[in-house]
């Protein structure tokens, strides 16, 4: 029922991909790549809606904290270590070049034993440093492993009635918080603050799924053409402003909500169309694959281009757009394999092994599972 989100988290996977990449057709990225980073907030609103379609009456039904836990981890976890274990040798050639006189800064500074050990346990983004480390895209999965415990625990102590009103609880005072401390127009928090922006925008997609049948017969007055167009629109409109001040990145987030339910619509425009065709649909299966692989690819790129060219990789013009496209289908092509032998091999055997014990007690809820969120930077 809901393809066409899984195909927008695939373009909003690859969009942070251009958000991180080095090679640029001027000296700065345009204001919409500048600001793609706040993808990774679509990533969390969308989880948000997800993890209560998928979950929120199986725990009130008495769904077990290790059975469901075990499944969370078991589709995020394997993937972050495989990858960080990529980062290892990667790594140690990089450093074994900067001591041979290739320049660069000390590798060792932030990847070391004490940030890998807390990358391995998923803590490193719950305030143990103060910077990103290894694979720093992950930091995401770490605030967003600890935002589905805090999930569990309030839909049983607090949120048992499931009332449309209480994620703003969360929401409200989250934001406020968040706009407290960032500059006018940041929403980055990562290592500092990012389980909080994690939660707010978590929640919103919670709220959004409480109200979605509201929200589809308002929705449902519209024309799906022009309702599609337009939330893609003030989307790319947002995103574009959302650097001049807090307004624009409340505009922004409103639009995330809008693109959301639009396209959670059973109902296929011209935009849907193209959303549900297999090619996307694929991206967005191997959406986590992209996200936890590209930052690795990235910069093994832009290194060697530095390294060949003695140069950053600015003011390339169209061949900066042509590299792009380049790496985007290589990390598509990669990601392929890796959602096939690493992300959907251990996810379902996780799965199944929990499947099996939650067979030998018939009174506990079936076992559930669905799609990951890509969680930016």
């Amino acid at each position: 029922m809901y393809s066409k989100l899984e195909s927008l988290r695939g373009v909003a996977a690859c969009l942070v991909l251009l958000f991180h990449s080095h090679f640029i057709v001027g000296t700065k990225s345009l204001d919409f790549v500048k600001n793609s980073y706040l993808f990774v907030d679509f990533f969390f609103i969308l989880s948000g809606f997800v993890l209560t379609l998928a979950y929120a009456d199986k725990i009130r039904q008495g769904l077990a904290f290790r059975e469901y836990i075990s499944l969370r981890l078991g589709r995020i976890y394997p993937l972050h270590v495989f990858m960080l274990l990529v980062w290892v040798p990667y790594i140690l050639g990089k450093q074994y070049f900067i001591s041979a006189g290739y320049g660069g800064v000390d590798q060792f500074e932030h990847n070391n034993v004490y940030s890998f050990v807390s990358n391995l346990f998923l803590v490193h983004s719950m305030g143990v440093h103060d910077y990103l480390s290894w694979n720093h895209p992950s930091w995401s999965i770490s605030v967003e492993f600890f935002t589905y415990i805090a999930f569990f625990i309030l839909l049983t102590t607090f949120d048992r009635s499931g009332s449309k009103l209480f994620p703003l609880l969360v929401i409200i005072p989250g934001y406020a918080f968040l706009f407290s401390v960032n500059p006018a127009g940041q929403m980055d928090g990562t290592y500092d603050y990012g389980f909080i922006r994690c939660m707010s925008a978590f929640y919103c997609g919670v709220f959004l799924y409480r109200w979605k049948d509201d929200i589809a017969q308002g929705l449902a007055r519209f024309n799906i053409h022009v309702l599609e167009i337009m939330a893609v629109a003030l989307t790319v409109a947002a995103v574009c402003l959302a650097h001049r001040g807090d307004g624009y990145l409340v505009m922004t987030l409103a639009s995330f909500c809008l693109l959301l339910m639009v396209f959670a619509s059973p109902i296929h425009g011209f935009v849907g169309r193209l959303l549900d065709t297999s090619p996307l649909r694929s991206i967005g299966l191997w959406s986590y694959s992209i996200y936890l692989t590209h930052d690795i690819i990235l910069s093994f790129f832009s290194n060697l281009y530095e390294v060949v060219f003695k140069a950053a990789p600015k003011n390339l013009g169209v061949w900066a757009v042509l590299i792009n496209m380049a790496l985007i289908l290589l990390t598509v092509l990669i990601s392929r394999f890796t959602y096939l032998y690493v992300e959907k091999y251990f996810r379902d055997k996780v799965k199944g092994l929990v499947s099996r014990k939650a067979d030998e007690v018939p009174a506990r809820a079936p076992v559930v599972e669905e799609a990951v969120l890509p969680p930016s930077k």
